[in-house]
C-alpha cells in the first residue's frame, strides 16, 4: 500500500474565517473574493485529500489483487480532479484564468 505517514496540513473552517477577514483587513481582496478564494482552497485540499488518501491506495490495491472496478476507480480520481480544476478557474488561481 502506499505509506501515508505525510499528511497535509489541515485547513479548517476556522482558519478559513480568519484568513478572510486578514485579507479583508490588508485591503487584499473584498468580502466576496477573499470567500471565494478561500472557499476554492478548503474545497481543493478537501479534494486532494480525497485523491491521495482515498482514490489512490484503493487503486493500489485493485491492481495488486486485481479485484474490483479499476476504472470506476480512475473515474474518480478524475472527477476530483475536475472539481479541483473548477475551484483554481472560479477563485482566479492563478490570477488571469
Amino acid at each position: 500500500m502506499i505509506d501515508s505517514a505525510m499528511s497535509m496540513r489541515d485547513f479548517t473552517l476556522k482558519d478559513r474565517e480568519v484568513l478572510i477577514e486578514l485579507l479583508k483587513a490588508r485591503g487584499i481582496m473584498s468580502d466576496d473574493e477573499a470567500d471565494h478564494f478561500t472557499h476554492a482552497l478548503l474545497d481543493i485540499r478537501e479534494s486532494a485529500t480525497e485523491i491521495y488518501d482515498e482514490h489512490l491506495p484503493k487503486l493500489q490495491h485493485q491492481l495488486e489483487t486485481d479485484t474490483g472496478d479499476i476504472q470506476d476507480t480512475i473515474w474518480d480520481i478524475r472527477e476530483a480532479c475536475r472539481h479541483i480544476d473548477y475551484h483554481l478557474k472560479d477563485a482566479k488561481l492563478p490570477p488571469g484564468t
